[in-house]
């Protein structure tokens, strides 16, 4: 398993190889949030909601639509349309998209390196879990870097599985909690997962 560091919190200026993974609107209406920082500073255009534009990609989580407001009945001749950022229907319709991401991102592995934001736990308002399930293929890739509550989520199973496999789960007072604070505070370094348990299975105490 190829461990890597995290996407920063805060990501304010790019290198040349490097892109901003951004979640859009499928329209491409880069009009807050990330997708607008991703167009004033990393090469996003609008009426591109999906793909590599300049260094950044969008991967579309939400739709704009054309919406009333909810007005009284004396004030209905006020009426006037606005646009209405909503959500897609469920997380299956933002697979295919960071699926095409993920492919892309193998075709580019000698060139880029793509810093993974954490797309739709926004305004789109999906559930952190759900949408870093749909990035697991990358913990193999090292040009995608992923953010650190994704990594954390998609390691604790395979941290526990390796627990088990060793009989430190129920035999012994670990703390599973414990374990993965370790792990998350030594992945950086690139060591893989079963040289970082050792190291934390010799530690005097836990």
């Amino acid at each position: 398993m190829s461990l890597k560091r995290f996407t920063p919190n805060e990501i304010t200026k790019l290198e040349k190889n490097e892109v901003f993974v951004f979640g859009s609107n499928i329209q491409g209406e880069h009009v807050g949030g990330a997708a607008k920082f991703a167009l004033d500073n990393f090469g996003a255009e609008n009426g591109f909601g999906f793909g590599l534009q300049g260094r950044s990609y969008a991967i579309p989580t939400c739709r704009r639509v054309w919406s009333k407001p909810n007005l009284s009945k004396m004030d209905r001749d006020l009426e006037g349309m606005y646009r209405k950022t909503i959500p897609f229907d469920n997380v299956n319709q933002i697979k295919p998209f960071v699926d095409a991401f993920i492919n892309d991102a193998k075709q580019l592995e000698t060139s880029l390196f793509f810093y993974v934001t954490k797309i739709g736990c926004g305004i789109a308002g999906f559930k952190l879990n759900e949408i870093a399930e749909l990035f697991r293929p990358c913990l193999e890739m090292d040009n995608v870097i992923l953010p650190k509550e994704f990594v954390e989520h998609l390691l604790y199973s395979v941290v526990i599985d390796n627990l088990i496999k060793r009989g430190l789960v129920g035999g012994k007072d670990y703390d599973d909690d414990c374990v993965m604070s370790f792990v998350m505070d030594n992945i950086q370094g690139r060591k893989s997962l079963d040289d970082i348990l050792d190291e934390f299975e010799s530690l005097p105490s836990y």
